[in-house]
């Protein structure tokens, strides 16, 4: 039983922890999750600040204002939803003050996540007020909205970009202002009023989703629409709906683009269209362009230029290519060089060569396909280079062997180098950037090169550099048939003089070498030769081997410019054997048999006479 109670008690408190939080989460102020920014959501009870340092916020339920309370946004901020929280219908439910004033370069943004209306007024809250001025409005359906039967509250909307909304402006308490404000693809303005007026002046409407300007209800106070400009609107603009009797709306020195009656006439719904329309819509006088206080679409205006430091005399390129039109089409820059050269061109890319040193303002207009335009000045120095390039080259002033490249390299600290020129042997003026570094290939031990370089503001480098003794050798060593001393048979351990005609008439010859081996081991010796120079023949002896050793010799010859030539016989190399030497009593017994033989020989041809 006991048991039974403690499990009860468990669960009646749980759900009080439950019911208190549920409680404590719609008394508080917002709520706060740190760790995604600053989320809000809830009733706001006391004057509260949304402050840059915290932004952006993110709306988890309606953020609901009571009167007398004021909600102020600093510029800079940015507000969205969290689309994993928020299911409401309005971002802000207000009966107090909402006061949301950007700057032009912080301007504060409202995101509606693409469904969700910016706020509505509570039910009979004639002091809600709602202030926004440089403040963007995007993805949401409308602004300003009221349930059936909601009256009051009133607001200002200045200088601000609102993107695809529309809004009710339901019997507000007092004058309501839209002014200075750009639309784009906007439903527009739906206005009843009875004492104050609906002020739609100095606007922007670019793109429409129905008209701009429609009026239910005039019973007293004004919609008044002036000095606005129409661009690329479709269908109707400005409406006076059927069957509201006080319907009413002046929208006379607006700019529709045209000045033909029958175009503007068939933007504009009212009596002329179905009679049970309550009146005309007087839209004349129209402006022809567009009025000096309405703004123009946002183009964004810049331009970079190099090299970063200019010269007098050298070729500038100006580069608008981050220029761009937030809701329009660039068609032409228009670049003021401030030396009197002014150029328009359809592409953001412009050269120019001031001619002469100082301080000059650059400013780029930009237009877009509508006309409307925006510009920027730059301020710089145009400087005067007076020093010329130095160039120098990398020969090593050692003969080649084949065709070899020199490099020149330039140096210019100012201006900066704009072409290298040299030319060979006397031969035709070649620049680097068009044939490459000069290239040597006429066999000469006094080649030249002439070069010299010029920088971008004309300096030519003088007097031009003259590079002599270029040395280029592509022909191997001439090496003519070897001979030996001696001759004929070589004897154990006789020494072999071997002598050869070595002849290189570009680079000399370098060094000469004979390599032998014996009875055909892989073992080969090199000996240098050296030139005698009363023969004018290369020398070397081998030394003296055994009997019956086989000797093969090769000689190679290098020139100074690295060639290399082998005389092998035709690769059978050069071959000579030491034979052996016979003993000397071998030569003495040759000897006696010799003479016995002649002794009796001799006798033989005697005469018989002598005989007897």
């Amino acid at each position: 039983m006991l048991k039974k109670t403690f499990i009860g008690v468990l669960i009646v408190a749980f759900l009080s922890a439950l019911l208190i939080a549920g409680i404590s989460f719609n008394m508080t102020k917002a709520v706060d999750y740190s760790s995604s920014g600053t989320p809000v959501g809830g009733i706001i009870w006391e004057n509260t600040t949304w402050t840059l340092e915290n932004s952006p916020y993110t709306i988890t339920d309606t953020v609901q204002i009571p009167e007398n309370v004021t909600l102020t946004i600093e510029p800079g901020v940015t507000i969205g939803i969290s689309s994993s929280y928020f299911s409401g219908e309005y971002l802000f439910l207000f009966a107090g003050t909402i006061h949301a004033h950007g700057t032009s370069d912080r301007k504060i943004t409202f995101d509606g996540g693409g469904k969700n209306f910016f706020g509505s007024v509570n039910y009979h809250s004639p002091g809600a007020f709602l202030s926004l001025q440089n403040c963007i409005i995007k993805n949401g359906s409308g602004l300003w909205q009221r349930a059936a039967g909601d009256y009051g509250g009133y607001f200002e909307l200045r200088y601000c970009e609102i993107i695809g909304t529309s809004s009710d402006v339901w019997y507000p308490t007092m004058d309501i202002f839209i002014e200075h404000n750009i639309f784009v693809n906007s439903a527009g303005f739906f206005a009843c009023h009875s004492g104050p007026s609906v002020y739609i002046r100095y606007n922007l409407f670019k793109g429409n989703r129905g008209p701009v300007a429609e009026n239910g209800a005039s019973y007293a106070g004004q919609t008044i629409v002036k000095y606005n400009s129409f661009i690329e609107m479709t269908g109707i603009v400005l409406r006076l709906p059927p069957g509201y009797s006080s319907a009413a709306m002046i929208a006379t020195e607006n700019y529709w683009g045209t000045t033909d009656t029958k175009v503007i006439d068939s933007m504009i719904y009212d009596k002329n269209d179905d009679i049970t329309c309550a009146d005309f819509i007087e839209y004349l006088p129209v402006l022809t362009e567009p009025h000096p206080d309405t703004p123009t679409l946002p183009i964004m205006v810049n331009f970079t230029y190099s090299p970063s430091t200019l010269y007098a005399n050298v070729t500038a390129t100006f580069d608008a290519s981050a220029s761009f039109g937030l809701y329009s089409t660039i068609v032409n820059y228009t670049w003021d060089f401030g030396d009197e050269n002014i150029t328009t061109l359809n592409n953001p890319i412009a050269k120019h060569t001031y001619t002469m040193p100082g301080n000059y303002n650059v400013t780029l207009t930009i237009t877009d396909e509508f006309g409307f335009g925006n510009s920027t000045t730059k301020s710089f120095t145009v400087l005067q280079d007076y020093m010329p390039p130095i160039t120098s080259d990398d020969y090593d002033e050692a003969w080649h062997a084949s065709d070899f490249t020199i490099t020149l390299t330039a140096i210019e600290n100012e201006s900066g180098v704009a072409e290298t020129h040299y030319r060979i042997n006397d031969g035709p003026i070649r620049a680097v950037s068009t044939y490459g570094q000069p290239r040597i290939t006429t066999e000469s031990a006094n080649n030249t090169l002439e070069y010299w370089s010029v920088d971008k503001a004309s300096n030519e480098e003088l007097p031009h550099k003259i590079l002599t003794g270029i040395k280029l050798d592509k022909i191997v060593p001439t090496i003519g048939t070897p001979s030996r001393t001696p001759e004929g048979h070589v004897e154990p351990d006789q020494e072999v003089k071997i002598l050869v005609n070595v002849t290189d008439f570009m680079s000399d010859t370098k060094n000469v070498t004979l390599s032998y081996n014996l009875n055909d081991s892989a073992i080969w010796t090199d000996l240098p030769m050296v030139l005698n120079s009363t023969t004018g023949l290369y020398e070397t002896i081998i030394s003296g081997q055994q009997a019956n050793t086989l000797v093969r010799y090769t000689i190679a010859a290098y020139d100074n410019a690295g060639n290399h030539r082998v005389e092998d016989n035709s690769g059978q190399c050069y071959v000579y054997t030491v034979i052996p030497e016979f003993p000397s009593t071998v030569i003495f017994l040759l000897a006696l048999l010799f003479t016995t033989f002649a002794v009796i020989i001799g006798k033989k041809r005697l005469p018989r006479k002598l005989k007897d």
